[in-house]
């Protein structure tokens, strides 16, 4: 078998692309640059704010790369201190005017002990600030992405603002996340088919403006557990706003989403039919497109099939794969905590359905017919049986550039799905 390694981000990739995810803030990070080249590469890719060259930016802190430039800290400033390198790097961000300087330290830069807070009212005393001292070492990504939420959510929103009627604010997105940007708008347009607005999602694509407004929200809707739960809490303390999440998961998939909006429009008392219309006619296409594929093939039905993702988003997606799409689950391995209710709850699944074995097993030790997960996971099954189709819901990706956002969420995003299980099927024919 080829040699494969399941690497998981950490706390420091979830905080710096949480900072990442904000139109108009400086991300610093405060480190080698060695903890910066993929970050940046991923910041660019699954968020380009404007056309760029390399050659651009080719000068000290930034070395080709126009994202999160870094103190570049070596062997001298771990013992003397990063002080010096932030003196020099503060006033060149700083005549960007950004909206918020946000300085995230890297694991080993946590241990220093530099007052990040003082240098930074020192060498950039005009621009709002804050700094990330530690993003959780080797803890998962979700928890430096809530850690780094919260620290600017602390420093940008009031600490209270009227409520306005029917507004939410959707938690959980990260720009980590592939298709994120078409995931957010289709939640965006059936929230407004039910007459709900979507006050901000935090931290995807928002401005640190948006962020200020955070309090206003009605309610806090968690579309994914792992990313927005423990955030959704800390909002619930500190402005009250109430708090929605669904214990089966992400609105993946037809079922999973018709119950969302019908709880989301119950928790607010808005009218869930024009969107439920909207599922509807998207449930017509889909049957249209999956009987003309299954009366020359006979599938999807009896397909076999590997997820590897997020629990939030594995046990809708499991479910709708077998009981919409008569599909087969070899295996379903979490890449987040197995404790969340969703993953129990897929758990307990798997053991109804008789597909026990299927529970965490790793994908590259199965051949099923096709894969949904990250890109490295799909290419490691398919360097060992050529024969199986991929779709890629998780980061990293084969560097596809997408001119058009797709969602993986919603009406659309089971549409989406279908269409790429049904052609990739189709390709192993």
């Amino acid at each position: 078998m080829p040699v494969y390694s399941d690497l998981r981000p950490d706390g420091l990739t979830g905080a710096l692309l949480a900072l990442e995810g904000l139109r108009n803030v400086a991300v610093v990070l405060n480190g080698p640059t060695g903890c910066r080249a993929y970050h940046a590469a991923t910041a660019d890719s699954q968020f380009p704010r404007d056309a760029h060259r390399p050659l651009d930016f080719i000068g000290e802190f930034y070395f080709g790369q126009s994202r999160i430039p870094s103190t570049y800290l070596d062997n001298d400033d771990y013992v003397f201190g990063a002080g010096e390198k932030l003196k020099r790097i503060l006033p060149v961000i700083a005549e960007a005017h950004p909206a918020l300087i946000a300085i995230v330290n890297s694991p080993g830069a946590a241990l220093i002990g530099d007052d990040l807070p003082r240098l930074l009212r020192r060498y950039a005393p005009d621009v709002p600030c804050v700094a990330v001292e530690s993003t959780g070492f080797s803890r998962p990504a979700a928890h430096g992405f809530t850690e780094a939420v919260k620290a600017v959510i602390t420093r940008l929103a009031p600490d209270a603002l009227p409520a306005q009627p029917q507004t939410v604010n959707l938690l959980g997105f990260s720009i980590h996340h592939n298709h994120w940007e078409g995931s957010a708008a289709e939640l965006r347009r059936l929230l407004a088919l039910c007459g709900i607005q979507v006050n901000a999602v935090l931290c995807a694509g928002m401005t640190a403006a948006d962020l200020a407004r955070v309090p206003a929200a009605t309610c806090n809707l968690v579309v994914y557990d792992e990313y927005g739960r423990a955030l959704g809490e800390w909002l619930a303390d500190r402005f009250g706003t109430p708090l929605f999440f669904s214990p089966d998961g992400a609105p993946v998939g037809f079922a999973a989403t018709e119950f969302w909006l019908q709880a989301v429009c119950q928790i607010l008392g808005a009218d869930p039919l024009t969107a439920l219309d909207d599922l509807k006619a998207a449930r017509i296409r889909s049957y249209a497109a999956l009987v003309r594929f299954s009366a020359l093939s006979g599938l999807p039905k009896g397909a076999t099939f590997a997820v590897r993702a997020d629990a939030s988003i594995a046990c809708p997606l499991t479910r709708w794969l077998y009981e919409y799409l008569g599909m087969i689950p070899l295996a379903v391995q979490l890449t987040s905590a197995p404790d969340l209710e969703s993953a129990k709850l897929l758990r307990a699944y798997l053991d109804s359905i008789d597909c026990a074995a299927a529970w965490q097993t790793d994908p590259v030790t199965t051949t099923p017919e096709i894969v949904l997960a990250d890109a490295n996971t799909i290419a490691a099954i398919q360097s060992q049986e050529s024969l199986v189709a991929g779709v890629e819901i998780g980061y990293a990706t084969r560097g596809y550039m997408d001119v058009v956002p797709k969602s993986l969420l919603g009406a659309q995003g089971a549409l989406y799905l279908i269409e790429q299980i049904i052609n990739g099927l189709a390709r192993l024919a």
